[in-house]
């Protein structure tokens, strides 16, 4: 009788564990309120801290956004958001990387998702750890031969971009059809150009000052960057405006390689 009463309670604990788990992770989720994922950096500043979650979008119809709070020196990211983002984008923000960088397995999800952290400067890797634990996938860095384009300076002068003062702080906003970086890196639009030509960039200019300027922008622009449907014309345009132009190449890259975690 004794080693069946042990057997026993042995097992109630862990029902009793497994109960107390559920429980937690049902009072994290219907914490996450569908308003919190509203794409205002204001707004996601005034969040409740240590929420973390991945889920299937529940907003289908809606443009994807990412949105993100740094910290106080402006370097890591302590707060980030996506609504209705590619499963490579959710990739791409939890390990900080371009999008194009992440390999997908065959057979990943196809269909949108949200998520949110606020765990302060662990938010991305608490990021990746939803991932692994909600979604049931891995990821591993392999180099790899990859085609790429790289953003050169076509000249000794730049045009129609401002270097910014340094007591300036980084900001984007958007007014009258176009978005107008303050005291960012030309790196600020990689991610953009790379999604919107469906290749990674890779930034050659050798510049490592912060700027003020703008480009402009629309939903189509931002469905065409999503779609991966730029106009190579287009941006071939708009980087000449500024002195800047891309190159094809081939470059060994850290790719970010996701698998079906066993």
């Amino acid at each position: 009788m004794k080693s069946i009463t042990t057997k026993t309670t042995i097992t109630a604990g862990l029902v009793l564990l497994t109960a107390i788990a559920l429980a937690a992770d049902m009072k994290q989720s219907s914490a996450v309120k569908d308003s919190y994922f509203d794409p205002d950096t204001d707004k996601l500043r005034e969040l409740p801290a240590n929420l973390v979650i991945v889920r299937p979008t529940h907003f289908p119809e809606s443009a994807p956004k990412i949105r993100h709070v740094h910290g106080e020196e402006g370097n890591s990211v302590t707060r980030t958001l996506g609504r209705d983002v590619s499963f490579r984008e959710t990739i791409a923000e939890a390990y900080d990387c371009n999008p194009m960088r992440v390999a997908l397995p065959a057979g990943a999800p196809t269909g949108g998702f949200d998520f949110l952290a606020t765990t302060g400067s662990n938010a991305r890797e608490d990021l990746q750890a939803a991932i692994r634990e909600q979604l049931g996938y891995t990821v591993r860095r392999e180099t790899q031969n990859v085609d790429v384009l790289l953003l050169k300076t076509e000249g000794s002068h730049l045009h129609n971009i401002t270097a910014s003062s340094d007591d300036e702080k980084p900001d984007a906003t958007y007014e009258d059809g176009k978005l107008h970086f303050k005291h960012q890196q030309l790196s600020v639009i990689l991610n953009g150009l790379s999604a919107g030509l469906r290749q990674p960039v890779l930034d050659r200019t050798g510049l490592t000052n912060y700027y003020d300027f703008s480009v402009p922008w629309n939903p189509d622009i931002e469905q065409s960057m999503h779609e991966g449907t730029f106009d190579p014309e287009g941006v071939k345009k708009l980087l000449a405006s500024w002195g800047l132009r891309l190159e094809r190449d081939t470059v060994p890259l850290e790719m970010f390689v996701v698998e079906k975690a066993q």
